[in-house]
């Protein structure tokens, strides 16, 4: 199986071994791979979180960032709302951008405080993010279905949800689902909105990028603030536009659906600048 194949060639080039003959390891890599060691880690099941450290830092965080950018850029009462609100968390915490001046000293306590940014972001992932849910059958069962459909689900079976076309993507749990709105996730006074409905039944997972249950990625926080502070910084220090106002947002790579954050078929030429 070339899925199969692929795997292993990653966790090769990857290895503990290979890795540790490379100079200028990164310190993180590093005391992250001493500190398995340490803890008994099989050597083999490092290879394998190599790999795993590579994809999540690479595999996703990128292509998020160039997707909610874009559509920032794409949408400008967004990128004003989006803007307006990173200047308010720096002049409240006494900070400026001028040319000499010292960086921002940006804190979690910071990013506590975007809820317009983090509505921005829900949005942006609920558009372009579409993983596969996969789940192995432990017993025999049935499942209920909530149209009154009841499946016969064998032992050994495995069962996989693709959240994207299901929850995401449905015009019912969000209205001209096909549309960026930046605001879809806050509530009027201007908090996280966390009530969608279905039916007339409120739904319990709305957005489901990260996946769901016990086996919900347990990164998601750190990239979530990863891409915040990314755009955060961006919006901070430079002005933004595409080269062509009228631009059409691309197409994702529907040949990447379940592996996370799609990519687009296209890239998008833009212009930036410094604000000061």
């Amino acid at each position: 199986m070339e899925a199969e194949r692929l795997k292993r060639l990653f966790w090769n080039t990857l290895s503990v071994e290979k890795v540790n003959t490379k100079e200028n390891i990164s310190g993180w890599v590093s005391e992250s791979q001493q500190m398995r060691a340490e803890r008994g880690m099989h050597e083999s099941m490092q290879d394998r979180h190599m790999f795993l450290l590579l994809w999540a830092s690479q595999g996703n965080t990128g292509p998020a960032s160039f997707w909610l950018l874009l559509f920032l850029m794409k949408h400008p009462e967004a990128m004003k709302a989006v803007k307006n609100e990173v200047d308010e968390v720096l002049r409240e915490t006494g900070q400026e951008v001028k040319r000499g001046g010292p960086l921002i000293n940006l804190t979690r306590d910071m990013l506590l405080k975007t809820p317009v940014l983090d509505s921005a972001v829900d949005e942006s992932l609920r558009l372009t993010a579409a993983p596969v849910l996969t789940r192995a059958v432990l017993e025999d069962m049935s499942l209920k279905m909530d149209n009154g459909c009841e499946y016969k689900i064998r032992k050994g079976d495995r069962v996989s949800l693709f959240p994207y076309t299901a929850v995401q993507m449905d015009p019912e749990v969000h209205p001209d689902p096909h549309t960026f709105k930046y605001n879809r996730f806050l509530t009027p006074d201007g908090g996280k909105k966390t009530e969608f409905y279905k039916g007339g039944k409120k739904v319990k997972y709305y957005n489901m990028p990260w996946g769901a249950g016990v086996s919900m990625c347990p990164g998601r926080f750190f990239a979530v603030n990863e891409l915040k502070q990314f755009v955060f910084l961006m919006l901070t220090y430079f002005d933004f536009e595409l080269k062509n106002p009228d631009e059409e947002i691309p197409d994702i790579d529907v040949r990447r659906w379940g592996f996370g954050t799609m990519q687009p078929t296209r890239d998008i030429p833009f212009r930036y600048r410094l604000r000061f």
